[in-house]
């Protein structure tokens, strides 16, 4: 083809939006046949043409209103170009005309092939085995409504990460993300790690149905092989149902589209005691929604908007977000937790952890860490919000302040202001950049991570480990698969002072210990977490490889006709 990037457009998948309610209202389609249409439109996406073929001619010799048989010979005509026939599809798509003047994908089909001289030249003569058309990069389309950069928040950073390093593996990926001033969202401060493009919304337009409109719009635009949907707490199944049609993932980062909530499903009760909810909206969105209406103070400012821009708390609003994991290709989950909580739900889930840049932190086969030794003080690093309750600041200090009652050989270290009295053991050292941290990780000699929360992987934690430092963490949410207890840390029951203070303890007394599980540590950054290891994984198995030879037998080369 001389513009290998135009797919010839089809109604495989699924019948074209406002289509199928003008066959429904005169009577030509009822449900049956809806369902077998998709059952004829699956098998064709899934190469199976023979098979295709013969549910469509069903369905052409069963129901003949013109429009409805119109699309069923569009989408016979596609599989013949295909399989390579072009003279066969050029034909049928003319049929279809016949029989609808209005049907839109054939005329674009048609109009294809008839300006494509070199497609005739390769029909005409078809040489056997068919040579390849062309080789493009497979695309991917990242869209996300809650995003910021430069941003500390682990999934804005997954988001763009993931951008740069499918780009880097050979990938054409495009970012679409949302910028409204009035939420203080789509803020770029710095250069974006991928080609991106910003939706620039108002007041007027910041609704539902024009976001769920520009995305789709931005999305067509690229036409990309597959979606991936990040960022976007409850308004996710919004987003997804925008890109229906489209082969689409849901990204978690966290627990969003399970706790409405607060993302992490952590309660606080009137005494201030913290409990893990066990319920979530997909299975129990009757008790979900009393308990917002019941904590809406303890969710954040932005938490209260979005909920309400994303309809939450309505039948209509938990049918949607069932609809959209169920049509997801597969849902991503950060942890084997996360993954069993959703599984009933979509028909598949993969656990498919953060990436972390290695760069960030370079290693040599000798290093070793040798500033902690006799007579010197070990450093424990807070790398977080001392003033966020869910982070456990106050655990680790309470901790740390019964410690200090018995040995002086430590010092804690916080990434935050310090206050007007700070406690004689700690040191605080302001907020740590993107860039500053990692050498503040290598300086220390043991990472806290005392959170009380459901943290999906603990990317504070992740990151220690490619620094080569042991981790002691709540024994909560995804910490317990990302360390290893007794190999690259150790873990404590969450909110447990005591048993906290134990753990500091052990390690504080065994540097050797200590060094051994940095060097373990280590070792699961390289093989789980750098961003060749997750994209090796997982994401080429998810989207094929990066670049798609297009044959004539391959669907690549065709997409949905979207009006």
């Amino acid at each position: 083809m001389s513009d290998t990037s135009r797919p010839i457009v089809n109604t495989v998948q699924s019948l074209p939006t406002g289509s199928n309610e003008t066959l429904s209202q005169s009577g030509a389609i009822t449900s049956v046949v809806d369902e077998q249409y998709a059952i004829a439109s699956q098998l064709a996406v899934r190469g199976k043409l023979p098979q295709a073929r013969e549910r469509y001619h069903q369905l052409s010799e069963t129901f003949h209103a013109p429009a409805f048989h119109a699309l069923l010979e569009n989408d016979l005509a596609t599989l013949a170009a295909v399989d390579g026939d072009f003279d066969l599809a050029k034909q049928m798509y003319g049929t279809a005309l016949r029989i609808d003047p209005g049907c839109t994908a054939a005329r674009e089909n048609l109009n294809l092939l008839v300006a494509d001289a070199v497609i005739s030249d390769r029909a005409a003569k078809r040489p056997e085995p068919a040579a390849p058309l062309a080789l493009r990069k497979t695309r991917v389309a990242i869209v996300s409504i809650l995003f910021n950069w430069p941003s500390t928040g682990g999934g804005t950073i997954h988001t763009a990460e993931t951008g740069k390093f499918l780009g880097l593996a050979g990938y054409d990926v495009r970012h679409i993300y949302s910028q409204y001033s009035n939420w203080g969202i789509g803020r770029m401060d710095q250069e974006p790690l991928a080609p991106s493009e910003a939706l620039v919304f108002d007041a007027k337009s910041w609704n539902a149905p024009e976001i769920q409109r520009r995305f789709r719009e931005a999305v067509d635009s690229f036409a990309p092989d597959f979606v991936i949907v990040t960022d976007s707490w409850n308004f996710k199944p919004l987003l997804a149902e925008a890109m229906r049609g489209y082969r689409y993932f849901l990204r978690l980062a966290a627990q969003e589209c399970l706790c409405p909530l607060n993302n992490v499903r952590l309660l606080v009760d009137s005494q201030g005691q913290t409990s893990s909810c066990p319920k979530h909206q997909l299975a129990t969105p009757d008790a979900c929604r009393k308990c917002v209406r019941d904590r809406e103070r303890q969710s954040g400012s932005l938490h209260q908007a979005e909920r309400a821009l994303s309809g939450y708390g309505t039948a209509e609003y938990d049918h949607r977000l069932r609809q959209a994991f169920e049509g997801a290709e597969a849902v991503l989950a950060v942890n084997p937790l996360i993954a069993a909580t959703i599984s009933p739900f979509a028909k598949q889930v993969c656990v498919v952890p953060s990436g972390f840049d290695p760069s960030r932190f370079p290693w040599t086969a000798n290093e070793s860490h040798e500033t902690n030794r006799k007579g010197r003080c070990a450093t424990l690093l807070f790398a977080g919000l001392t003033e966020e309750f869910m982070k456990g600041f106050h655990i680790l200090r309470a901790a740390c302040q019964r410690l200090w009652q018995k040995r002086r050989d430590f010092e804690l270290v916080v990434t935050g202001d310090s206050p007007e009295r700070p406690d004689e053991f700690c040191r605080y050292i302001g907020w740590q950049t993107q860039e500053q941290l990692p050498n503040v990780i290598r300086a220390s000699d043991i990472l806290m991570f005392p959170t009380i929360a459901e943290e999906a992987l603990g990317r504070s934690a992740v990151e220690a480990m490619g620094a080569g430092r042991p981790v002691i963490a709540s024994r909560i949410g995804g910490l317990k698969f990302t360390v290893t207890d007794g190999a690259t840390g150790l873990l404590f029951e969450p909110g447990n002072v005591d048993d906290l203070a134990r753990k500091i303890d052990t390690l504080l007394d065994n540097p050797e210990l200590r060094d051994q599980m940095g060097l373990a540590g280590r070792s699961q950054f390289e093989a789980n977490y750098t961003w060749d290891a997750v994209i090796n994984q997982h994401y080429s198995c998810l989207l094929g490889p990066a670049n798609r030879e297009l044959s004539h037998g391959d669907l690549a080369q065709f997409r949905l006709n979207k009006e």
